[in-house]
């Protein structure tokens, strides 16, 4: 008796086919799964490196004053309330080591005490690498040192939990697996039961379906539309009209997504360089100052002063980007001197484009306005003027209390600002600042720290024949607020 074959090129075309589309779709499941899985850990890895530099950054700001100044206590502080994460990483372990590798001070002082050598910490890192993952032990480890002026004052060892990542990927997997095998299964369902009607035109269709699995959905071409069936032509063309519509929506929503992500990390990016380069100028003549006059016991108090007024504000300005809703804060109030430290800060501007600055800060005692971000408005406006000005002109620094607001007013003697650059200033235009002009980005930021202290800013025409730019905060209002709470 003679055994029943089971060559697969004898199967009915109704099963063969149906069998081939599940194994096709099983191979590409796990093709994308592979795909899928291979980008998520690179995107993972990608947040992880973004998520650890913003964060190493943040501490090594807060940190470097007191490591210069070897403040035990205050870096212990800063460690204890920098070691709490979000978004499911839980409590890092941060160790701070000096120059010579001993450490000041660690989250856990019982693993890492006082004046301890953490060089079993550099194993977890190849080379010069600042983030290694562990998956076996599910932790991330990461390091930056501490630079002040080219100097290396220390270092900081961060590690903290992943699990809840690699739970992710976990969850990833099964999710692709079980979806992957129920649109196999349901595709050679569908197969068997369509194959027996559409022998023919249904290879085109499911050709063009196959090319839109890696790339653009591709359109059937019209020469293949004549030649099929009225049926079938109605669905091929309805099948190109959906092709168009998913490519056409599919690359505005690219370009949209493009964009906003590269007008978020301009803004950022370019927004915490222009509010931390403003008092480095004044640092770095600060410095000049004590090279050429250090010996005089007053210019060193007045440069000292400086020196920490400037390196507060740096603090304030990472603080308030990277920190923004944090209960704990505490803002400075300004005064006088606040404001007749930017006289200072402009200075070298000034002589160098043969500008006459008059000042009038008729100012006395604290207000109960955010010394940080009013300096960095007065800053930023002034900055402008003198960028503006030709030389030999004049810049008219005014600050006063009318009424309950507090007044602000820079006059200088240039072109005047443009219409797009008035509607960024005076908040009544949502569109991007007009970076490529060169004040657009401190017109943006000088805004928003308007918006957020409650305050407008008008611009005219002064007298000197420039523009004006007149600022009007309330004072009062936030401290009224307060007592009501």
């Amino acid at each position: 008796m003679k055994r029943a074959s089971f060559d697969p090129r004898r199967w009915p075309l109704a099963f063969k086919t149906p069998a081939l589309v599940a194994a096709f779709m099983l191979i590409v499941s796990i093709v994308m799964t592979n795909a899928v899985l291979s980008r998520l850990r690179e995107t993972q890895e990608r947040q992880l490196a973004a998520m650890s530099t913003i964060y190493l950054n943040g501490l090594a700001s807060a940190l470097i004053p007191h490591v210069l100044r070897e403040d035990i206590w205050e870096v212990f502080d800063i460690v204890e309330r920098g070691a709490s994460l979000e978004g499911g990483f839980g409590r890092a372990s941060i160790v701070v080591v000096d120059s010579k590798g001993e450490t000041l001070a660690a989250s856990d002082p019982r693993q890492a005490p006082v004046l301890s050598r953490q060089s079993d910490r550099d194993r977890h890192f190849r080379g010069d690498a600042r983030l290694t993952v562990d998956t076996d032990k599910a932790r991330a480890f990461a390091r930056r040192p501490l630079i002040y002026q080219d100097r290396r004052i220390g270092e900081i060892y961060v590690d903290y939990d992943i699990g809840h990542l690699l739970r992710e990927r976990s969850d990833v997997l099964r999710t692709l697996i079980a979806t992957n095998a129920v649109i196999a299964l349901l595709l050679a369902a569908f197969g068997y039961w369509i194959i027996r009607r559409m022998l023919g035109p249904i290879g085109t269709l499911s050709r063009h379906l196959d090319l839109s699995v890696s790339g653009p959905v591709q359109p059937i071409p019209s020469s293949e539309i004549a030649g099929s069936t009225r049926e079938f032509r109605r669905l091929f063309m309805r099948f190109n009209a959906l092709a168009d519509a998913v490519n056409e929506r599919e690359a505005i929503a690219k370009e949209l997504a493009n964009e906003e992500r590269l007008a978020s990390l301009g803004r950022l990016a370019s927004g915490m360089a222009h509010e931390i380069n403003n008092p480095l100028g004044g640092l770095f003549n600060a410095i000049d100052t004590l090279k050429r006059h250090g010996d005089k016991p007053s210019v060193r108090a007045t440069s000292l002063d400086l020196f920490e007024r400037g390196l507060k504000g740096i603090r304030d300005v990472v603080r308030s980007t990277l920190a923004a809703y944090r209960a704990d804060r505490d803002p400075r109030r300004l005064t006088s001197d606040d404001l007749d430290d930017l006289r200072l800060l402009v200075g070298p501007e000034i002589a160098r484009r043969a500008l006459a600055l008059e000042w009038r800060n008729q100012l006395g005692g604290e207000l109960p306005v955010e010394a940080t971000a009013f300096r960095q408005v007065a800053l930023n406006l002034l900055l402008n003027a003198i960028h503006v000005s030709p030389s030999g002109a004049a810049v008219i620094f005014v600050s006063a209390i009318e009424g309950e607001f507090l007044l602000l007013e820079v006059h200088d003697q240039g072109p005047g600002f443009s219409a797009e650059a008035r509607a960024v200033l005076a908040g009544e235009s949502n569109r991007p600042a007009p970076i490529g002009e060169g004040t657009g980005l401190g017109l943006w930021v000088t805004r928003r720290l308007l918006q957020d202290m409650g305050g407008k800013a008008v611009i005219a025409n002064s007298p000197l024949g420039g523009t004006l730019v007149r600022v009007m905060v309330p004072v009062g209002m936030r401290e009224e607020l307060r007592d009501v709470a």
